[in-house]
């Protein structure tokens, strides 16, 4: 677990410098076609977090139905394969760990809450209705592990989140290396950034 604890202090640092730097903006706009994307490389790891709107990823911004759950649910394993992200062939970097989740729609648990409400259906109405209020923000975080064998030719990494995700747009990136912190932006045209 030291590892997993590892990687939450490192997102935790990361989102703290994210919110930092871009002062409040965006800190309650729900922008379409935008996410973020932190990176961190410590000895030979690079630590990488992903947070989009739930509608670049979906296409729609909360689950009404099982078959919304399931396109979540497929989602969240698409973004877990290894090959979303990609290295300078030199660097030869492999997948230790990938972890995706939704937010704000209550995602899977959701589901599990309706049913402990049947019950009371006047609860439940009450519970659908703030979930549908929350589910105007669903988010989407995914984060990630890599081990390079040979770090020091880490130069770059590009992404195939636009090639898989049509309503995707564009990653602001901030990354922190041996170098000192880097800014740059991935896009449709350019899902790469150099350092």
């Amino acid at each position: 677990m030291r590892c997993v604890a590892k990687v939450a202090a490192v997102a935790c640092a990361l989102i703290t410098a994210g919110v930092a730097a871009d002062g409040h903006r965006h800190a309650g706009a729900h922008v379409h076609g935008a996410g973020h994307l932190n990176f961190a490389i410590e000895g030979r790891q690079v630590h990488i977090e992903l947070e989009t709107p739930g509608f670049d990823i979906l296409g729609f911004e909360s689950i009404r139905s099982d078959a919304q759950r399931r396109q979540l649910k497929d989602a969240l394993l698409e973004l877990e394969k290894d090959d979303l992200w990609s290295f300078a062939p030199a660097a030869s970097c492999t997948l230790q760990s990938a972890s995706a989740s939704a937010s704000g729609e209550h995602g899977e648990d959701h589901h599990g809450d309706a049913d402990g409400h049947h019950h009371d259906k006047h609860e439940h109405d009450d519970h659908h209705g703030d979930g549908h209020h929350e589910s105007a923000h669903m988010d989407i975080a995914a984060t990630y592990v890599y081990e390079c064998a040979n770090i020091a030719g880490l130069n770059s990494i590009s992404t195939r989140l636009f090639q898989r995700f049509a309503n995707s747009e564009q990653l602001q990136v901030q990354g922190f290396t041996d170098a000192g912190q880097i800014a740059g932006q991935m896009n449709r045209e350019r899902p790469e950034v150099r350092f």
